[in-house]
């Protein structure tokens, strides 16, 4: 049988489920919900039955499986994921061949394989310059590999996901991206020009990621009320969050209403997509490459990632509104750290809150 425990602290109280599996304790963290513990309580109970009466089945190939989670989740994956996923499954299929040839069945992963995997990534290289693979790349991979195992848990073929104890790499090794300032983003959108420049515009007054550009459809711009609408497409979903979707509406301000009200009347694409590339296409993942080519031109060529122009919508964003929990609906975060990430603490500012800090007694005299 399994059971909800609680464990509290001053921030919050977190729930987790416990049960015994082959005389071994077992504990899963499952958030703040006490109503959705005793959902995964009740899932937890029903699989362990099943398996104490044989009806699972606990020797899958592995290999088989990885195949298996790329043929049945392809539909509801863009073609930059699919990519993305058959080099992770082909870089762990290689690892195993070469480290772990004897480890054929799910059933046989364990959190050991992660960790071995993470330290013989380190000391590969990729590309054509042969560099070094990256931690983040790394962390990427596994977190993919742990994505695939919870699948596995709901379908069946794993009582529970080994990876779950394997923590991520410490990203040293990565580079911090950082918000632009209002100097560098008048620099941004006066250099802009031809099919980038509404791109950019929409980027950097929403905080839209790449993918939710690229499928951004006219059907999705609210012009009466001012919004875009993040809503899955044929062969593509918002980011997730868990067990959740992140479908959501995006509030834009006026003037990037009325630009794109302007743009859709001069458009002369017969598709229903907001965006077009230079020969009149749908645009496709790789933005960050006409990004790069403008912050060099503009003289911050140290600005390499399209992901900066959404951390400085939601730096200035905070900044302006003095409200985080607002920038998390805005930008879809389910934890509110995650929206934290993006407030830039500069020195400045940390010099100037401690200036404001008095008791009213003054510093005089000295310690005898």
């Amino acid at each position: 049988m399994a059971f909800v425990f609680c464990r509290e602290s001053q921030r919050r109280n977190t729930y987790y489920v416990g049960y015994y599996l082959d005389g071994r304790f077992v504990r899963k963290r499952v958030g703040r919900s006490k109503v959705f513990a005793d959902k995964v309580k009740g899932d937890v109970e029903a699989r362990l039955e099943r398996r104490e009466a044989h009806l699972l089945p606990r020797d899958y190939p592995v290999f088989g499986f990885f195949d298996e989670y790329r043929r049945r989740t392809e539909p509801r994956h863009s073609a930059g994921y699919r990519k993305r996923l058959k080099s992770v499954v082909d870089n762990i299929k290689r690892f195993l061949r070469e480290k772990r040839p004897y480890l054929t069945k799910l059933s046989q992963l364990r959190p050991a394989v992660g960790e071995e995997y993470q330290r013989h990534r380190l000391t590969e290289t990729s590309g054509n310059a042969a560099r070094p693979v990256t931690r983040r790349t790394i962390n990427i991979e596994v977190s993919s590999l742990k994505t695939m195992l919870n699948q596995a848990v709901k379908w069946d073929m794993l009582s529970e996901n080994p990876m779950t104890a394997v923590e991520y790499l410490k990203e040293e090794d990565s580079k911090k991206v950082r918000a632009l300032t209002e100097e560098e983003v008048q620099r941004l959108l006066d250099a802009a020009s031809g099919w980038f420049r509404p791109v950019l515009l929409t980027a950097i007054y929403s905080g839209l990621r790449e993918g939710e550009l690229i499928t951004l459809e006219w059907d999705d711009v609210d012009f009466d009320v001012g919004a875009l609408h993040i809503r899955g497409k044929l062969g593509w979903i918002p980011k997730s969050s868990g067990r959740s979707v992140r479908e959501r509406d995006v509030a834009i301000p006026k003037d990037l209403t009325d630009y794109l009200r302007e743009l859709k009347e001069a458009s002369r694409h017969k598709d229903n997509w907001v965006f077009h590339n230079k020969d009149g296409e749908q645009l496709k993942p790789g933005l960050r490459k006409a990004l790069m080519a403008l912050t060099r031109k503009c003289g911050f060529r140290e600005v390499t990632q399209f992901h900066a122009l959404r951390h400085t919508y939601a730096t200035h964003l905070i900044k302006a509104c003095k409200d985080v929990t607002v920038a998390q609906a805005q930008l879809g975060h389910a934890d509110i750290r995650t929206t934290m990430k993006y407030s830039d603490v500069t020195e400045d500012r940390k010099r100037k809150a401690a200036q404001m800090l008095h008791f009213g007694t003054p510093f005089n005299g000295m310690p005898p």
